[in-house]
């Protein structure tokens, strides 16, 4: 009878199952000894049924009751030994410690998660034996955890920090989620030199990978179980998973190891990441490593570390509120050593025994791992049984630290039964007994234990200390999460922090010593070898220079500084660097070599404000935005064409001040200059910007004023908010927020109402104004820049502030120095008689042909400047002078101080406009042979200030219409010179009073 191919395929296959069946499932092991005790076993998979439980290490506990504390299952035809006492455990890590210093194969040799190149899973060998040194010296001996102490300082402050925060808000709190974040970013601090990245999502994938490894602890141990008969099949169990968490992990570790090979700080001792880099490099090293290696051993310290810490904390908080006469008694014993006025801190833990007695208590009964594995590398005896080699052995810690023969009310959670010796539970190796092992025992146990057992500490500490717990039910759920090798609670602990009440004083405490170390002693770092920072003059502790940027005159207390110290300096105000320069010379290779690096102003203080915030064009950096808006304010606002379009708004708002005096000569009447220079200017700039003034008789233009009187009295405080952004920020927090923001708002209101009406009822008998042109690009999808109604508002607000207070303030300037000297006031008399004639008012048109008006107001500014301090910000690092600057430092450029140089300037202190009686062009050219910049009342560089040809305009005309038409009487025959900052504005301390008197009234 013909047999079909088929059939014989089929015949095949059958015989080669039942081969397969018999070697793997039947075939037992052969050996002449008598092995432990075991359990009847099912056909085929005989005891895998009880490894699959939802509790797999409650199982096997209840099994040692029935066959004793050492018993084997078989898996299929696999023996597995399984201890539950801790005299066996006491033999087998005593005894014969080397012989099951082996974890077996790893089920899968490329993964970074339990692979053949993890710490935890290699042999007992030179590998092993290499790592653990590193790891010992660079991270986990004593000498290493005392280095690394005020990383976890820092890392407990912050978790204090982000409870209270929950607190405050009556949030509630997933203990393991912030617990695990406490331990990932100290463990990752601790290994490369920072935590994870919160910003970019890099956090939160290292926690969600852990959470998913954890997930897979029962899977990897089955597939460890089934290595090797499945082997010879070259089958690989849950392989797909296993992998793909790897693989993810690998992605976030390459990333890690790329950017610590780039930002290696030669200054900080050299951290985990470091020596293992550089070993990774070195081809003479005692043991050659892989990249591979060193990502499975972060992800081994980070899984460990990160994982069982955080069930420890969640375990022992939970225990802890269920039963409150230990939290009494923590409490106490917290309150004796560390008070009520700050943290409990590492150095206190040795002082707290009754604390590190409930954080042992807590890991005896909830061992975060519950079973953890060996394997015999040779055959031996254990109790009279016979264990072959290559044997997986498991010992069961849950069961060994709940075994009645060993502790008493073993299921009860009672602190006090570590008082008895500092020892705790190695007191029990006299007994010939290892009945405490939440870290595992002998060489293979857990290297990291005394560390974990300082975060938990600490972690509980912080807990205990300072908050009550709310929850829900009155006891905690302590139920198990099923087929989890990793104890973890099936329902997260979830609770709502109270303070307590001593806490109102703590929290300031305890936020003053957040700045001081984040503020004042965390001190930048500076990666250029062979350059020094520029001198420094002493400094206060903590606050560094600050004293000195608060004096009354900053400007002239730098002035000081940098003549004892030069005219290149180095400040600190707390952590922040600062660059002060008084140099002519400095400030020419600043802004002609180093330009674009400061052509940024920095951060603003607060983004959403309109006064110098986000969207303002003056903290703007050097970027799309910033172009866009330069060019328009020079084609339609100051740019020469611009200009000579406005000059019949100017003309007009000239005549109208002309009048104004004219009314106050007529009625005899005094005037404050400063007022009425305000209005004029005012009057200006908006009528060129946006086609006419603010209303007087809606209280419009009043409202205004009182907005540009406070904004003055803001600027400092903006300038210590923008000083304080980058530390405060950590914190949340926000200098004169409420200040600045009540400013910013009512601007807000005004403007938004401003363009409305301007958009409703156009004035069609003029051209377009830039308001016109901003609201055109507001509209427009196709624009070249989309900018938005703030966008508007803000520059509106930097343009109208910045030129009415400069204006008019160099206005004041100039009248004092005219009266205090009478020889100028009679040339520059004489000047605009002859040009201008006694028929009509200056104007624009004359100026060109009035030399000595010009440098009268030029000598004013030099003396004078609007702004005595010009501030900048270094991007990046770079040399200047032969000395390093490190990037983001700020710069400030005294200009007062440059342009009353005596090196530069014949006669400083002395008002004599002749100096600038020389062509400018001359004056330039001067500077660019000398190599100086000795002139800057407008800053200089790309950044310097657009509307400077304007400033010019409007001062001196407005200063030849005073000085034309006019006489005047003032109290005193001088005016007072004594000099104020408001904010960073140079005025006048005394407001200039005085009573004109007609010379001649124009003919038109």
């Amino acid at each position: 009878m013909a047999v079909s191919f088929q059939d014989s395929l089929i015949l095949i296959i059958i015989c080669l199952f039942a081969l397969i069946c018999y070697s793997l499932f039947f075939k037992k092991p052969k050996n002449g000894f008598e092995m432990p005790p075991s359990p009847p076993s099912l056909p085929i998979i005989g005891h895998l049924h009880l490894l699959l439980s939802a509790s797999t290490h409650k199982s096997l506990q209840k099994l040692s009751y029935k066959y004793g504390p050492l018993f084997h299952l078989n898996i299929f035809s696999f023996p597995v030994i399984f201890v539950s006492s801790a005299s066996v455990a006491y033999e087998i890590f005593r005894e014969h410690d080397v012989n099951f210093s082996f974890r077996g194969t790893p089920p899968i040799d490329e993964s970074l998660l339990v692979g053949s190149y993890g710490f935890f899973t290699a042999p007992y060998g030179g590998y092993w034996k290499f790592m653990k040194k590193i790891m010992f010296t660079k991270l986990l001996g004593p000498q290493a955890l005392d280095r690394s102490r005020g990383i976890r300082a820092d890392e407990a402050e912050r978790f204090y920090a982000s409870l209270l925060d929950k607190g405050v808000k009556n949030e509630s709190v997933e203990i393991g989620k912030e617990a695990m974040k406490f331990t990932n970013n100290i463990i990752c601090k601790m290994i490369m030199g920072r935590s994870c990245n919160e910003e970019n999502g890099e956090a939160e994938r290292v926690r969600d990978l852990v959470t998913k490894s954890t997930a897979l602890t029962m899977k990897i141990f089955v597939a460890n179980m089934f290595q090797r008969p499945l082997k010879k099949l070259g089958i690989s169990l849950f392989r797909k998973e296993i992998m793909s968490v790897s693989c993810r992990f690998d992605e976030v570790l390459e990333r890690i190891l790329e950017e610590h090979e780039k930002k290696k700080d030669d200054d900080q001792d050299m951290d985990l990441m470091d020596v293992l880099l550089e070993t990774c490099r070195d081809e003479t090293a005692e043991y050659r490593i892989t990249r591979s290696h060193i990502k499975s051993l972060f992800v081994d310290l980070v899984i460990a570390g990160s994982d069982t810490s955080r069930h420890a904390t969640q375990w022992t908080m939970a225990e802890i509120i269920n039963n409150p006469k230990v939290l009494v008694r923590l409490r106490e014993e917290i309150d004796s050593v560390a008070g009520k006025t700050r943290l409990v801190q590492e150095r206190d833990l040795q002082n707290l025994p009754y604390l590190q007695a409930t954080v042992k208590e807590g890991l005896r009964l909830h061992p975060p791992g519950a079973l953890f594995a060996r394997s015999s590398r040779e055959g031996c005896k254990i109790r009279g049984f016979y264990i072959p080699e290559n044997t997986p052995l498991v010992v069961n810690a849950y069961a060994v630290m709940r075994d009645p023969d060993s502790w008493e009310d073993p299921n009860e959670f009672k602190p006090e039964r570590f008082l008895g010796s500092p020892r705790s539970g190695q007191e029990d190796e006299r007994e010939n007994a290892l009945k405490y092992i939440p870290f595992g025992s002998g060489r293979r146990g857990c290297p990291g234990s005394n560390l974990a057992y300082i975060i938990v500490g600490i972690a509980i500490g912080v807990m205990v200390q300072c908050f009550d717990w709310k929850i829900k039910e009155d006891k905690v759920d302590m139920e198990e999460a099923p087929r989890a090798l990793v104890l973890t609670m099936a329902r997260p602990l979830r609770c709502i922090p109270v303070a307590r009440t001593y806490c109102l004083i703590f929290i300031f405490l305890f936020f003053f010593s957040i700045l001081c170390y984040s503020l004042f002693f965390k001190k930048t770092k500076d990666t250029r070898v062979g350059c020094d920072l520029p001198p420094s003059p002493p400094s206060l502790p903590v606050i560094g220079h600050l004293h000195l940027l608060l004096s009354t005159l900053v400007h002239k207390s730098l002035q000081k500084i940098s003549s004892n110290y030069g005219p290149f300096v180095h400040l600190r105000i707390f952590n922040t660097p600062i660059i002060l320069v008084s140099s002519a010379s400095v400030a020419y290779e600043i802004f002609r070599a180093h330009d674009v690096n400061v052509s940024s102003r920095g951060a603003p203080a607060i983004d959403e404000s309109l006064l110098f915030g986000s969207s303002g064009v003056i903290n703007a950096p050097c970027n799309d935005y910033w172009k866009f808006m330069k060019k328009l304010m020079v084609t339609k606002l100051l740019g020469p064409q611009a200009q000579e379009k406005s000059r019949g708004i100017r003309a007009d708002e000239i005549k109208r001040f002309y009048m104004k005096l004219l009314d106050k000569a007529r009625k005899k009447e005094s005037f404050e200059l400063g007022k009425e220079a305000m209005k004029l200017v005012n009057n200006i700039m908006c009528r060129m910007s946006m086609g006419r003034r603010f209303s007087e008789e809606d209280g419009e233009v009043e409202r205004f004023k009182g907005l540009v009187t406070e904004w003055s009295g803001l600027i400092k405080r903006m300038f210590l908010a923008v000083m304080f952004r980058r530390q405060l920020e950590k914190l949340g927090m926000s200098l004169f927020k409420n200040e600045i923001m009540r400013v910013s708002n009512r601007c807000d209101e005004i403007l938004e109402r401003v363009l409305v009406e301007h958009k409703e009822e156009p004035d069609k008998d003029q051209g377009t104004d830039m308001m016109d042109v901003l609201l055109a690009a507001n509209g427009d999808k196709n624009a070249e820049y989309k900018i938005t109604r703030n966008h508007i508002k803000a520059f509106f607000v930097e343009l109208l502030f910045g030129a009415i207070d400069t204006s008019s303030t160099t206005i004041l300037w100039t009248m004092a120095e005219i009266i205090n000297n009478p020889n100028v006031l009679e040339k520059l008399r004489k000047e605009l008689d002859s040009v201008v004639g006694k028929t009509r008012l200056i104007q624009e048109t004359d100026i060109p042909n009035l030399p000595y008006l010009q440098a009268v107001v030029k000598e004013t500014l030099r003396l004078h400047p609007p702004g005595p301090l010009l501030p900048r910000e270094f991007q990046k690092e770079c040399e200047i002078g032969g000395f390093y600057i490190p990037e983001k430092t700020r710069l400030v450029v005294n200009v007062y101080d440059i342009m009353r140089d005596p090196d530069l300037w014949e006669d400083p202190l002395i008002f004599m406009p002749e100096r600038f009686l020389a062509s400018s062009k001359s004056g330039q050219e001067d500077e660019r042979k000398e190599k100086v910049l000795k002139y800057l009342p407008f800053g200089s560089g790309r950044r310097g200030c657009p509307g400077s040809a304007l400033g010019y305009i409007l001062v001196g005309t407005a200063i030849g219409v005073i000085v034309h038409g006019f006489k005047w009487r003032t109290n005193g025959d001088k005016v007072n010179m004594e000099e104020v900052m408001e904010g960073v504005i140079l005025t006048m301390a005394h407001p200039l009073k005085f009573t004109p008197v007609t010379r001649y009234v124009p003919l038109s």
